[in-house]
């Protein structure tokens, strides 16, 4: 990799990372206002706010296809 090329990935995953942290503490703070408690009450599915903000924000063009049976 070139100098710039580096920078630029480093920027990327930088933002990448910030994004997904932001999203993933948003979705913790709601289930303790929500009265979870223990972790293992915890679940993503194709139909929670965390997939599809995070979906809509990696994966604009929609060029991943998530199975719908996978466990998220």
């Amino acid at each position: 990799f070139t100098r710039c090329i580096t920078s630029q990935l480093i920027k990327w995953f930088s933002n990448f990372r910030e994004f997904y942290y932001i999203q993933m503490e948003k979705f913790a703070r709601n289930a303790l206002m929500e009265g979870v408690v223990d972790v293992r009450d915890l679940t993503v599915d194709r139909e929670s706010e965390l997939f599809r903000a995070l979906n809509i924000h990696y994966n604009k063009a929609n060029n991943y296809q998530v199975r719908r049976n996978s466990e998220l």
